[in-house]
């Protein structure tokens, strides 16, 4: 990597960490950090072992769920090299300035062992598409099935903009097809990766697998929110975290802070306090949650430092 690159992601590395620091420092003026520390204080072990348990199961079957994606596409290591490789992917993306950071880990780890670069790119890609996808349809569900948590209009903002985020990623299976996508010399890398996502779903069996694990990983990742949740004080029902916690998942996406830091809390708070919750209280939850995913990313480092060693 040459200096001036190198010069470059220190520099968005660096914006990104102020972000995400002015975005906290703003944040806790505004709570009672002693009522957030009562908070954490009362939360009981046991919900501290069920969020870690079921994080790491989520990250578990999402990286069987990229195997799946992997194998359709003809790569032909076994589920524990990409086990390994998506927890490490998961560390970093604690770590860098958006959380999909560690997309980048995931496909130099493929490329080691596959001879097509862009087979590696495609398959991490529609691995993030698939996943998004899930998490999209839990949140249609959730707003339609509690279509009286949140004010009407920001409900019918929400469910409408998720919708059409859905059918986005839908319409991709056909772009391809568009001589724009194929031709043009700055668009057909998406005809590309288009042609590949219709090669993984090509039958309908592949397509409710996969859409059905990406489901089962964000409602065990919902399911940890909702008993971080409820173990702080903020008793509410799995319904109003299936609602709110899905679009901060979409928002911390967004590349303007460190690994979501700060959109999240932020996020967080805006949403809860619709449905009357403790300003102080959510923040807690989300730090604490910040820190627990952190640490089931952990295996990931271990995998990192292990394979760094032996090269």
């Amino acid at each position: 990597m040459q200096r001036k690159e190198v010069w470059l992601l220190m520099r968005n590395y660096v914006i990104k960490l102020c972000v995400s620091g002015i975005l906290l420092f703003l944040i806790f003026v505004n709570v009672d950090l002693g009522e957030a520390m009562a908070a954490a204080s009362s939360l009981p072990a046991r919900s501290i072992f069920m969020v870690i348990l079921l994080q790491l199961g989520s990250n578990t079957v999402a990286a069987y769920r990229w195997f799946l994606i992997m194998r359709r596409i003809g790569c032909g290591e076994n589920f524990f090299y990409y086990l390994q490789s998506y927890y490490k992917g998961t560390f970093f993306n604690q770590g860098l300035p958006t959380s999909i950071g560690g997309d980048a880990v995931r496909i130099h780890d493929c490329a080691r062992r596959n001879p097509s670069m862009s087979d590696c790119f495609h398959g991490v890609f529609i691995d993030r598409f698939i996943g998004l996808a899930g998490l999209l349809i839990l949140n249609i569900i959730a707003l339609t099935l509690n279509n009286r948590i949140l004010p009407p209009h920001i409900h019918v903002f929400l469910l409408t903009t998720v919708c059409l985020l859905l059918g986005a990623l839908a319409a991709l299976l056909l772009f391809h097809r568009i001589a724009l996508f194929r031709n043009n010399r700055y668009l057909s890398f998406i005809g590309q990766l288009s042609r590949r996502y219709q090669q993984v779903y090509a039958d309908p069996v592949s397509v409710f697998l996969q859409l059905g694990l990406s489901i089962a990983i964000h409602l065990m990742a919902m399911t940890a929110f909702f008993i971080l949740g409820v173990g702080i004080g903020l008793d509410f029902s799995l319904g109003v975290y299936l609602v709110l916690v899905p679009p901060v998942v979409l928002l911390t996406i967004l590349p303007i802070s460190l690994a979501g830091w700060g959109i999240r809390e932020g996020a967080m708070i805006g949403f809860f306090l619709l449905v009357g919750a403790d300003r102080s209280r959510v923040l807690t939850f989300s730090l604490l949650y910040g820190l627990l995913a952190l640490t089931c990313s952990l295996p990931g480092l271990a995998v990192y430092l292990l394979q760094k060693s032996k090269v």
